[in-house]
């Protein structure tokens, strides 16, 4: 892994090589963005030019150290990623991880040049977890780098983000999605674009998603908002029971809706029909702007990404998701 590996994020590249050219690493970066977009591959890629033994402005990617960050077996640096506790929970990152996490950023590093602790969706870390955190943001081991990773970084404490120093990523484009589906799956380019405009940026909606799939799933959300449109509640209501069990489906769910709000504002606004995610729906689009207002749909926007922060956060998926539609319904 290098940076030069790292598709879509000039910038925070940029901002990463600046500041390691000029000895200027932080104790702790924030790498925050939309999930699916790099910040873990740039994480790894951070790590692995820190601890090259070449020591050029990327990683040679053949010495042992990054052959060993590249599998996972440097002494030096150490991913932590959220784990579900219970079958059927929302994995978070515990306390326990926290502590272990301080008991081997406290020891001097053994190989490489700084210890390196990434923790990967760390806006899903319980309290006790942040709080214990925050301690070793305080008085950081001079030769420690500390990197967060979060989808959504207004769920972590203000005392954390203050500690951290930011790095933004971007929606990746069209046109990167196509390229990586091309290079990593073998699609051929007709249908690497038609999933890549599904993606709305992120790699991992699409990567494990085959598209005669998501066409399916798409039929069947489409025809739950014709039904929703009616006024039907007790359809929704019917419709969002499945999920009670199942947080993931409801997050995939919510995350069509804001697809389609999306949609809906943008034709609202007259945009041009290439940024529509669902362009050959324009008619059925047209005649759901026809009683909304450009205020009704901001609101419904932002009301359903309020509704998918709490699925993220282990809300029970049936209520959230009859409270959001019931709105819809109104």
């Amino acid at each position: 892994m290098s940076f030069t590996e790292i598709l879509g994020q000039k910038r925070a590249v940029e901002i990463l090589r600046r500041e390691r050219a000029h000895d200027r690493v932080p104790h702790a970066y924030l790498f925050c963005g939309p999930e699916g977009v790099g910040k873990k591959r740039t994480a790894l890629a951070l790590a692995q030019v820190l601890e090259c033994a070449a020591m050029g402005e990327d990683a040679c990617g053949s010495c042992p150290a990054c052959r060993k960050v590249a599998h996972d077996r440097h002494p030096d640096v150490h991913l932590f990623q959220p784990v579900a506790r219970t079958k059927g929970a929302t994995a978070k990152i515990h306390i326990d991880q926290v502590r272990e996490l301080q008991g081997v950023i406290s020891l001097k590093a053994m190989e490489g040049r700084k210890k390196i602790m990434i923790l990967d969706d760390a806006d899903r870390m319980v309290e006790q977890a942040a709080n214990a955190l925050l301690k070793t943001l305080e008085e950081p081991p001079g030769d420690a780098l500390l990197i967060l990773i979060a989808a959504f970084p207004d769920l972590l404490p203000a005392t954390i983000l203050s500690r951290s120093r930011k790095v933004r990523f971007q929606p990746l484009s069209d046109e990167v999605v196509t390229q990586v589906l091309m290079r990593e799956k073998g699609m051929e380019e007709a249908e690497a674009r038609s999933l890549a405009r599904f993606a709305q940026g992120s790699l991992s909606r699409v990567m494990e998603m085959e598209l005669d799939d998501l066409l399916s799933r798409r039929e069947r959300f489409l025809g739950e908002i014709g039904r929703w449109k009616e006024g039907d509640l007790s359809a929704v209501f019917a419709f969002a029971e499945p999920f009670a069990k199942n947080a993931g489906d409801a997050i995939d769910f919510v995350t069509y809706l804001l697809e389609w709000t999306r949609d809906l504002i943008a034709v609202k606004l007259r945009g041009p029909e290439g940024v529509l995610i669902y362009r050959d729906q324009v008619p059925d689009l047209e005649a759901n702007c026809r009683g909304a207002t450009l205020q009704d749909l901001l609101d419904q926007f932002e009301g359903l990404q309020k509704t998918l922060q709490k699925l993220e956060r282990n809300v029970n998926p049936r209520l959230a998701l009859e409270v959001a539609l019931s709105r819809l319904v109104a």
